[in-house]
């Protein structure tokens, strides 16, 4: 038996290294947050006028993370970090004015864009869409003849044609009833997306909060161009110290909305800043000689993804390295809240990998919960998917509603779980056998 001295002592060296411990996770914790939060302030700011294709916005911010991969040590293939691809996207890179009679709109707050809208100058009439609708006895409906004067006025609660969403599709068979354009009335959010063609018409899109129903004309003054641009993905990896010839690979897209005009743009601090924090988090904590991982770890961050994963699914059907080595993927896309906890893509396609990214959050006590979904093509995970690559996309939930949108900035993006979330992604990561 030892003195009382001696346990004493050793009581007194266990309660300091408790602490010691307790006070370095803080410190790294809060390290881990204001590096996240760095990176997010940085991609969300006008010098990257949202990581679109306006004032070169998505080559800036491949750039970006290109030195972030130098900075830490990240290997890359071949001729250096950069995969390239082309593609066509309608932007609106100069003029932007919309004047309901006298009133000039905000760009972005009360109305944006169509992503394939046409760009139109000019001041037009207003008509609503019931004025040249008429519904026949057995149901159907026919359309009188607009003019190139004219703008239609559609509201979301509209019963013309059998509701909205028929209704659009009907406009795009009748080429907009022959008007210069249509205004579509949203009575929820204004939501902004790209798109790789130009339709022959303009199509706006207002709060209907903000839209004055006796108005009479509008203004415009919209520029787009369909432009073909280069754009890129971004790779690197890390040598694996036992199992170099497989592969964990971690994706996140840099690329946003880019901007409506020369003086609007879409910060994308969630969507995905965020995801890019925390690609570049990881790859900065693996590449520390402590943390060398057993696999090779490779880094992919996507352009081209808000335009339709092109990026994804180029290097899917271009490969820098040999798919089949790829032990998982895990991609991560808007992972600045987690209130909720998180959502996993892919869930009941890959069970066993799910349980196990399950039990490790509920003996760590993590997040809240960890959901699961099903198959879907809403991100840069999916092109693997269809090659048959295991792959997970993990977004988070609950928190702030800003999504493709001008408020989705990043002095509103909480960050809640975002340690927890990445020490999650590390145990699973170190789990792979």
């Amino acid at each position: 038996m030892s003195s009382p001295c001696i346990r004493r002592f050793s009581f007194s060296f266990i309660y300091f290294l408790f602490f010691v411990e307790i006070f370095n996770n803080r410190i790294c914790n809060a390290q881990d947050s204001a590096f996240a939060h760095k990176i997010i302030d940085t991609l969300t700011s006008p010098y990257f006028f949202g990581r679109g294709y306006v004032n070169n916005g998505d080559t800036k911010a491949a750039a970006y993370v290109a030195d972030r991969f130098n900075e830490y040590g990240i290997s890359a293939y071949h001729n250096g970090f950069f995969q390239s691809f082309m593609m066509d996207v309608n932007t609106f890179p100069g003029k932007m004015m919309v004047k309901l009679d006298d009133k000039i709109l905000s760009t972005g707050k009360d109305y944006i864009v169509s992503a394939e809208s046409k760009g139109k100058k000019g001041k037009f009439k207003l008509v609503k869409i019931e004025s040249i609708a008429t519904q026949n006895s057995d149901g159907s409906w026919q359309y009188a003849v607009a003019d190139l004067k004219t703008i239609l006025v559609i509201d979301d609660s509209t019963k013309v044609g059998g509701g909205l969403k028929s209704l659009l599709k009907i406009i795009e068979e009748k080429k907009c009833f022959g008007a210069a354009g249509f205004i579509e009335l949203n009575s929820i959010k204004l939501t902004m997306d790209m798109s790789m063609e130009v339709k022959p018409w303009m199509h706006l899109i207002l709060l209907k909060s903000t839209f004055n129903t006796n108005a009479q004309t509008v203004t415009l003054d919209i520029q787009n161009k369909l432009v073909k641009v280069q754009s890129q993905n971004v790779v690197g990896y890390i040598q694996g110290t036992r199992k170099p010839d497989s592969m964990i690979v971690l994706t996140a897209h840099y690329d946003h909305l880019g901007g409506l005009g020369n003086a609007t743009y879409f910060p994308g601090a969630n969507d995905n800043a965020s995801g890019i924090s925390m690609l570049l988090s990881l790859a900065r904590y693996y590449s520390n000689i402590d943390h060398r991982p057993e696999y090779t770890m490779v880094f992919i961050s996507f352009g081209g993804e808000e335009v339709g994963l092109i990026g994804s699914q180029f290097f899917a059907a271009y490969p820098l390295i040999s798919l089949h080595k790829i032990r998982f993927l895990i991609n991560m896309d808007i992972m600045g809240t987690g209130e909720e906890g998180i959502k996993v893509v892919n869930a009941t396609e890959y069970k066993s990998d799910f349980d196990r990214l399950v039990k490790l959050n509920d003996e760590f006590h993590l997040l809240k919960s960890v959901q699961p979904r099903g198959k879907a093509a809403n991100s840069d995970h999916y092109p693997f998917s269809e090659k048959e690559v295991r792959c997970f996309f993990i977004y988070t939930l609950g928190g702030i509603s800003a999504y493709h949108d001008v408020y989705d900035r990043a002095e509103t993006l909480p960050l809640t779980k975002f340690n927890d979330l990445e020490k999650l992604l590390k145990l699973y990561i170190d789990s792979f056998q």
